[in-house]
């Protein structure tokens, strides 16, 4: 893919500070880090989202979260971790990539966004129906 920011660090053609990497997979440390010790988990081959990933890089790039996520608790004492992705137009990079990052009581970040409300029941259910009989 051209102009993969990405794929370019996966090649070695971009520096980053890498803390993990193996023959699938490359994890470095995000330049724009919500918190201290904030970590892309990116596969090397180029998949655009999560729908583009096959299951068996899926799973190997969760387990690698797993393992960072202890050594992040570890070496950087925070109180817990979150994982994020996204897909779509919010996928700023054009890569499938995870944000892992370590969390700390009152850090700031907020999963809550202006504006979120709680979802009525017949919301719910109108969404469940149709994802209970979506295709696969």
């Amino acid at each position: 893919m051209p102009h993969c920011v990405v794929c370019a660090i996966a090649s070695g053609q971009l520096e980053a500070h890498v803390v993990f990497e193996n023959q699938h997979i490359v994890c470095f440390l995000d330049h724009m880090p919500i918190n201290e010790g904030h970590v892309l988990l990116c596969p090397r081959e180029h998949h655009a989202d999560l729908t583009d990933l096959p299951d068996g890089l899926l799973a190997e790039l969760m387990l690698a979260a797993k393992a960072l996520a202890n050594k992040l608790q570890g070496c950087l004492k925070c109180d817990g971790v979150s994982l994020l992705q996204n897909n779509g137009r919010f996928n700023e990079l054009g890569h499938f990539h995870l944000h892992l990052f370590p969390r700390f009581q009152g850090d700031g970040f907020s999963w809550v966004s202006r504006g979120s409300r709680l979802a009525s029941r017949e919301a719910l259910a109108r969404v469940h129906d149709l994802l209970r009989n979506a295709g696969e």
